[in-house]
């Protein structure tokens, strides 16, 4: 009988010490980087998160676009609630391709419309009031911005063929690519507009080649990355520029972009990409802390094979990849710093402090 007190002391400090522990590897988890993205490495197409220093994986979803979909498995497009909680993506899991939301920590999933239609590249306000999304068919669509609820759609551009919407970091503004190459609609290039959707203007300075279907705004407001292809060397590079149209840089290796006479500048580049131009380097995603941006590149014809490559924003280096195996991992999204919250909820402490009570007792 006179161990037990021996006993009782030596469990609390073990159930102590696993306890600074659990919290010490939470907080380190927090600190860490991580980026979300889309991959089918399950064999279907489901959300992973990884750290930038590639540990930490984890899977989000499971089945979420399953083998036996009468439609083609396209890769989800992915945003995440300015507080980590929801994660808004697409899915042609009910055969025609919508916009869902997930809670992360109920593992809820809901469709975000009620509208027939095909939407596309889902991207959530900074304030988390809104979330902007493509919505239309293969030859005309729009870019609509609704409450989360999905209740109240209001269209912001004219019919036209649009990539992903990108939010400025105060919400006063939205970027976005026009992928249009006919007469009818906007010519292919960058563009800025209110979140009202007035005021519309392009980005000059981009007639060096075709910018594809994706931007990113950088966290400090004054930049966009995006993808642009260069016809005359069949090659993309990853660049960057002023949301004025100043500073242009180029940050993925090869031959340097050169900005064409100002004759050829004054004609619109609207030529449509050529098939199988190899490799492809598309949907750039900046970090939070605006040092690093992440992109998808594909060096197989039709994306068979894809990795996900991280590159420092200032172009100090050629990237490094974050995923690369002989799968798809596409679709990169800077994870939130309130998914992993550096401490434990308070359920935990309670369990945690139960125990030790139990252990006292």
């Amino acid at each position: 009988m006179k161990r037990t007190p021996t006993y009782v002391v030596l469990g609390t400090v073990l159930l102590l010490s696993g306890c600074l522990l659990f919290i010490d590897n939470w907080a380190d988890a927090a600190e860490r980087k991580w980026l979300s993205f889309a991959s089918n490495r399950s064999g279907n197409l489901d959300i992973y998160i990884m750290d930038t220093n590639k540990k930490g994986l984890r899977r989000l979803t499971t089945n979420l676009v399953p083998k036996d979909n009468s439609g083609p498995p396209w890769p989800p497009d992915l945003t995440w609630s300015p507080d980590g909680r929801f994660l808004a993506y697409t899915s042609n899991g009910d055969e025609v391709r919508k916009t869902y939301v997930m809670d992360t920590k109920t593992r809820e999933h809901w469709r975000l419309t009620n509208r027939d239609e095909r939407e596309l590249f889902p991207a959530w306000s900074p304030d988390g009031k809104w979330i902007a999304y493509v919505a239309g068919d293969a030859e005309r669509s729009r870019i609509y911005k609704t409450d989360v609820n999905g209740a109240h759609p209001v269209a912001l551009t004219d019919p036209g063929y649009y990539g992903r919407p990108a939010w400025s970091p105060d919400g006063k503004q939205i970027a976005f690519v026009s992928l249009s190459h006919d007469k009818a609609g906007m010519r292919n290039g960058l563009y800025v507009m209110n979140a009202n959707g007035k005021k519309l203007r392009r980005v000059p300075d981009l007639n060096r080649g075709r910018v594809t279907s994706k931007c990113a705004w950088s966290p400090d407001g004054k930049q966009i990355a995006f993808s642009l292809h260069i016809p005359q060397d069949q090659r993309y590079h990853l660049c960057v520029i002023d949301v004025d149209g100043d500073n242009f840089r180029q940050l993925t290796q090869g031959g340097p972009v050169v900005k064409p006479p100002i004759a050829a500048q004054q004609k619109p580049v609207n030529v449509p990409l050529p098939p199988f131009s190899l490799p492809e380097i598309y949907s750039p995603a900046w970090s939070p802390d605006g040092q690093q941006i992440a992109y998808v590149y594909s060096d197989t014809i039709l994306g068979q094979t894809a990795d996900i490559y991280i590159i420092d924003a200032k172009g100090k280096d050629r990237g490094t990849p974050l995923v690369k195996e002989r799968g798809v991992d596409v679709s990169p999204a800077w994870v939130p710093e309130g998914f992993l919250s550096v401490s434990p909820s308070p359920e935990k402490q309670t369990t945690l402090w139960g125990k030790l009570k139990q252990i006292d007792n």
